[in-house]
């Protein structure tokens, strides 16, 4: 009888390893292809600079459908024309990709779409390129998946119009901080910054996003024109009202003397969300 019963287990061991299920199976071949916004929805394009599209490293995460979040690749210097293959679990339902990261997001090892979520980035200094970016895309039922970057700061470029030449620019006021997925808020640890002058005719500037029209941003301008030396503030508004900052977005600013008394300045937004803003005056009392 003891020999019926042993018998009896082995070959049930047996069977049952036969009707174990092949890892593999669980498994699904994915193709994500990268593509980078352009700096604005607007029907006056501002196509981004190659600097401004550069990937130097990408963070590749998949969510499953409990929310679990799993980091899945990280690839330096990433060839994107073919794509970015990966097989994956067939639970995965969403991919989140980080572009440019630093150390800090990095080495971050978040579990939950809100750690993946509440991810912040630090610019102790000026953002430059290569830019921080990020997206995310639902895997859908096909087996690839297009997975759109949005830069996570946006672009000021301050141009001096009619002889105003510019000197310098300075960008005050700006917060330090901002999210790397877009959440339309301020992280709660960000905190307000100046940054050195920078000595340029048309400088272009990357700045945080700023959602506070209270406490804007502000870029100091100095210059000359007609001998004169002129030192002034510009905040973005639209008649009196200042407006947000908001990521991924090209501001254009031209800074334009009418005489010796007053200046115009203009602002457009061609290709990160078109905005139409007002003329402002620059009272005389800015020019020395």
């Amino acid at each position: 009888m003891k020999k019926i019963v042993f018998l009896s287990l082995i070959l049930g061991l047996v069977f049952g390893g036969c009707n174990k299920p092949d890892p593999k199976e669980d498994l699904r071949r994915v193709v994500i292809f990268i593509n980078t916004k352009s700096l604005s929805n607007s029907i006056l394009k501002s196509s981004a600079s190659e600097a401004e599209k550069a990937i130097q490293k990408i963070i590749i995460y998949g969510v499953d459908n409990q929310d679990y979040v799993e980091k899945l690749q990280v690839f330096q210097n990433p060839s994107l024309d073919n794509g970015i293959e990966l097989e994956v679990s067939r639970n995965i339902i969403e991919f989140y990709a980080i572009a440019n990261p630093s150390h800090e997001i990095e080495a971050a090892n978040p579990t939950t779409v809100t750690a993946l979520n509440d991810l912040t980035a630090i610019f102790a200094s000026a953002p430059q390129t290569p830019l921080l970016m990020s997206g995310k895309a639902n895997t859908g039922s096909g087996d690839y998946v297009i997975i759109e970057l949005v830069r996570a700061i946006a672009k000021i470029e301050i141009t001096g119009l009619n002889d105003f030449v510019i000197q310098t620019v300075t960008v005050e006021n700006t917060l330090n901080s901002v999210y790397v997925f877009e959440k339309g808020a301020t992280p709660p640890i960000a905190v307000r910054v100046n940054y050195p002058e920078i000595n340029d005719a048309a400088p272009a500037l990357y700045v945080a996003e700023n959602y506070s029209t209270a406490t804007p941003t502000v870029f100091r301008v100095t210059g000359t024109f007609d001998g004169k030396q002129a030192n002034y503030s510009v905040v973005l508004k639209i008649g009196d009202n200042n407006i947000a900052i908001v990521r991924n977005t090209h501001y254009q600013v031209g800074v334009s003397p009418i005489t010796e008394y007053d200046y115009e300045i203009t602002i457009n937004i061609p290709d990160w969300n078109f905005v139409k803003t007002d003329d402002h005056i620059i009272p005389d009392e800015n020019f020395h």
